[in-house]
């Protein structure tokens, strides 16, 4: 508990860019459509060449299904770049699935910290809400982006908030 208590200030920054990134997405959501499409992009190329390195460098029994899983993710990452809208339900796939496992291992981590802190309830909240965020937006991907990307920019600012407010709870803990 007391690396935690010392290192508060690093929930703090995420909570803070947590709400600075959901103001950005609900005053320039092309811009973090853009943003999230070409990040998407350079991992899945960089995954590509980083995958294939591994398959001629490592192991040599499953060299040729990482080579395929190598070309894969170039392929993908190259697809993105050149039809962006097709990236766009995939990276929604994606955040969903992020967010849904996420908040469990929010709700799983706040149920560990529950005999050491107060306050836990925020963090089990803060799952339940990334959880519910990630089940709304895998069920609305065709509904479009701009309401998603309200959807990313409420959680955000919201998520955000939750984690500043734990942050200085943790900041000014006092063991029992």
């Amino acid at each position: 508990m007391e690396q935690l208590k010392k290192n508060w200030w690093l929930l703090a920054v995420r909570g803070v860019l947590a709400v600075l990134f959901g103001l950005l997405a609900f005053f320039s959501p092309y811009l973090v459509m853009f943003s999230l499409i070409t990040l998407f992009g350079f991992f899945a190329v960089l995954s590509g060449f980083f995958i294939l390195t591994l398959a001629f460098l490592g192991e040599l029994e499953n060299r040729w299904l990482r080579v395929l899983e190598g070309l894969v993710f170039i392929a993908a990452g190259i697809l993105v770049f050149m039809n962006p809208a097709i990236a766009v339900g995939g990276i929604m796939i994606f955040i969903a699935a992020w967010a849904i496992v996420t908040g469990l291992l929010e709700i799983a981590g706040a149920i560990r910290l529950r005999k050491i802190i107060t306050g836990e309830w925020l963090m089990i909240l803060n799952g339940a809400l990334t959880i519910i965020f990630g089940v709304i937006l895998a069920g609305n991907l065709i509904t479009g982006a701009g309401v998603i990307l309200m959807v990313i920019g409420i959680y955000s600012v919201i998520s955000g908030i939750f984690i500043l407010v734990l942050s200085f709870k943790i900041r000014n803990y006092t063991a029992k």
